[in-house]
């Protein structure tokens, strides 16, 4: 008989609590203060994308690679990608709030500002909607032909559709390489319209890819813990921390490279972004970002040993995840609303967006058999390294 996922009763209760929690959060925000409700939208929606985006963009990497050992845990980046529909609809959401977020979304403001004025025939409000149906219709599409092959190699011949499912990733990671780093431009660093960097797009690429890969392995483990995915061993586990050590390392250096390269170059028109950010209040949160990014995971994880074991795992995971919300907020808010402050809109909207997430997940989840028999590299992933 094939494993099935059943949603656990007190799960389900705990994410309607959740998402409950957010929607009392949501209209609080908006009766109190609109600004910072409308940037903790984009905050949250953003972050929840991404994991879902870097969870697609992950399983297409097993597809293109033939990743034997991971074979057993696809149908949790499927399940995490189902949330990509409602980020759509949140985006559209944030339309009455565009000119609180972005500078150049102001009525009559490319009449005041000459940079805005050249960039108006891009940074528009029509042609940023556009833009982004264009980029979830894309997505949209590809999780959904990747979902359907992985789905269809329940049949007999799963070798014949694993083929087809690595064809579409190969599309996938092609056609998500240009259109997140747009998004990214479009969504994060239009915010501060006067400024760019030409790594930004790959930052947003890797971080996709970093973050999904710590929310991955809770996933996994909560999973297992509760009786599923009993061949889960410490090689398998030993695989994910690679993953999420090499990558805190990219981080690290992607890091880097943006911040000193327009520290050498001295560039006022550069400049000013982290000059703004290095200083109070944002200092804590600018080093923050660093730290708990790239050298917390960096010494965790540096040894094999340390890597296989849950109990270091799980709280490296943990801390990843938060600072990918540092890293967004230290992004977002200087640029949009300029204060610092985090309270119950901030906190209560993250936690209705993780219910929605969960329950999107698991609902996905519950959909279709946990492991796909048929796959031609289960068996080795199954038996990993034994």
């Amino acid at each position: 008989m094939k494993e099935t996922f059943n949603i656990p009763g007190r799960i389900k209760l705990l994410a309607l609590l959740l998402t409950g929690l957010g929607v009392l959060a949501v209209i609080t925000g908006f009766v109190t203060d609109q600004p910072r409700m409308w940037t903790s939208l984009l905050i949250n929606n953003f972050y929840y994308l991404s994991l879902a985006l870097g969870a697609v963009f992950f399983l297409a990497l097993q597809y293109v690679t033939d990743s034997r050992w991971s074979a057993m845990f696809n149908r949790i980046p499927e399940a995490m990608a189902s949330f990509v529909p409602a980020a759509f609809i949140f985006m559209i959401i944030l339309f009455p709030g565009m000119s609180v977020i972005y500078e150049w979304a102001e009525p009559g403001i490319a009449e005041r500002d000459a940079l805005i004025a050249h960039k108006s025939p891009y940074l528009n409000i029509p042609f940023f909607f556009v833009r982004m149906v264009l980029l979830f219709s894309l997505w949209i599409l590809l999780i959904f032909m990747i979902r359907r092959h992985s789905l269809n190699q329940e049949i007999v011949d799963g070798a014949a559709w694993f083929k087809k499912s690595r064809h579409y990733s190969m599309v996938f990671i092609f056609v998500f390489a240009l259109t997140f780093s747009v998004a990214s431009f479009d969504w994060i660093m239009s915010i501060d319209s006067h400024w760019f960097s030409t790594i930004f797009g790959i930052r947003a690429i890797i971080s996709s890819l970093y973050y999904s890969v710590a929310a991955i392995i809770l996933l996994v483990l909560s999973l297992n813990s509760a009786g599923y995915l009993k061949a889960l061993n410490k090689y398998h586990l030993n695989d994910f921390s690679r993953y999420l050590f090499r990558l805190s390392i990219v981080f690290g250096y992607l890091w880097f490279m943006q911040y000193f390269i327009i520290w050498y170059a001295n560039i006022p028109e550069t400049t000013f972004y982290y000059v703004y950010r290095v200083n109070q209040p944002w200092t804590f949160l600018f080093y923050a970002e660093l730290i708990i990014n790239w050298t917390i995971p960096f010494l965790a994880l540096m040894s094999d040993d340390a890597g296989r074991r849950k109990i270091v795992l799980i709280p490296v995971s943990i801390v990843v995840l938060a600072g990918f919300y540092i890293s967004l907020y230290i992004q977002i808010i200087p640029g949009s609303i300029g204060e610092l402050r985090i309270g119950f809109i901030e906190l209560g909207s993250f936690a209705g967006f993780a219910g929605l997430f969960i329950l999107i997940f698991m609902n996905s989840l519950s959909r279709a058999p946990l492991l796909t028999e048929n796959h031609p590299f289960m068996k080795e992933s199954l038996d990993h390294h034994l």
